[in-house]
């Protein structure tokens, strides 16, 4: 049977890269990749991007991109699902090598995000949601703040429980070099920050901005090697009772299960979808995970909330950042864990993607 194997990542600190463009970014990251792996035998290109045909008139990125990296001959495709574009990146370069169609596979995760302002950025992002709210004015925010309303009705919870989410993360994120938000805030701060769109305050919301990430899969196993255990997608629309229906169909597929020695690395455009994944995914009773975030190794790094959010390229960085854990190189907060649990998804999570590694 052919195994698949994670035997390399690199990844550039999130920023707003004003002065690069969107392949001036994937060169950034594939310099340090370059320099430490064997790269001379790849056979496909994955390229993991949600937005560039909108924010930044590119199209045809993939074979673009292979030129830039020195690589005009090996095949490339891109893959676009929204803000979970790396989790079908990793599906399809992960489904390739498991039918002998190819023996290594280089996937790319790339936005450029930060060249206009956010309200054109969320405009381009709010024709992720459906027809009838897209043409309605009706907006990501928006929904996730009606999710946040019914939690916290539902569970008789304020907007205090929300806070210890970007507290944690913000914590997490001043030991991660690669991460955006690299400070420390208090309850009074996240509280009493922007609202977005009530309750969602500014502190509530995964920080947009520029990165790319690579990884290089393989059936060969080398000494830095994590194995791909299992991937596995779900689809279905979230409700307002308040669910994600596609988490909770992850973890009966998966059969996952967590202990004090698995890492967690969860998809936090919001704070409502952090707890409402880490309770789908089984983690934790329903309307009571944000009170109980020492107990787990969830989001080392600092998570979207403060690691950053990239677009379609932020499972790239979760998955790079995994493959570190496990091998013991990552430069940030480390965990003593032999396996990694990772849920992608877009950021209202209708579709979702779990993947579970171990060194």
């Amino acid at each position: 049977m052919v195994e698949v194997y994670l035997n390399s990542s690199s990844m550039i600190p999130i920023d707003r890269y004003y002065e690069y463009d969107i392949y001036d970014l994937v060169i950034e990251a594939y310099k340090n990749f370059e320099g430490e792996y064997d790269v001379n035998s790849i056979d496909l290109i994955v390229v993991a991007n949600a937005y560039s045909q909108k924010l930044n008139n590119a199209s045809l990125i993939a074979p673009k991109i292979a030129e830039k990296i020195g690589k005009p001959n090996v095949p490339s495709i891109k893959v676009d699902n929204a803000d979970a574009s790396g989790g079908a990146a990793l599906l399809t370069a992960y489904s390739l090598i498991k039918s002998n169609m190819v023996n290594s596979v280089l996937i790319v995760g790339v936005e450029k995000q930060s060249d206009y302002p956010s309200k054109y950025l969320y405009d381009a992002i709010s024709t992720n949601l459906d027809d009838y709210m897209f043409y309605n004015g009706i907006s990501s925010h928006s929904v996730a703040a009606l999710l946040m309303r019914q939690y916290m009705k539902r569970y008789g919870v304020d907007r205090n429980y929300f806070a210890n989410w970007a507290i944690k993360m913000h914590k997490n994120a001043t030991e991660n070099p690669f991460a955006y938000l690299r400070f420390q805030v208090d309850l009074n701060t996240v509280i009493n920050s922007q609202i977005i769109s009530d309750p969602v305050r500014l502190f509530d919301v995964g920080a947009r901005a520029d990165g790319a990430a690579i990884l290089l899969l393989s059936n060969n196993k080398t000494e830095s090697a994590v194995k791909i255990n299992k991937i596995l997608s779900a689809q279905a629309r979230y409700d307002f009772s308040p669910s994600l229906p596609s988490v909770r169909m992850l973890r009966d597929k998966l059969e996952l299960k967590f202990s004090e020695r698995t890492g967690i690395d969860i998809h936090d455009s919001y704070s409502i979808m952090a707890a409402l994944m880490l309770e789908e995914a089984g983690i934790f009773e329903s309307g009571k995970s944000l009170h109980n975030l020492d107990s787990v190794n969830v989001n080392l790094g600092g998570g979207l909330k403060a690691r950053g959010h990239v677009g379609g390229a932020s499972a790239i960085y979760q998955l790079a950042e995994a493959h570190m854990q496990l091998i013991g190189s990552f430069k940030g907060k480390k965990a003593s864990v032999d396996n990694y649990i990772v849920i992608s998804s877009d950021d209202l999570g209708m579709v979702s993607y779990g993947i579970n590694l171990s060194r």
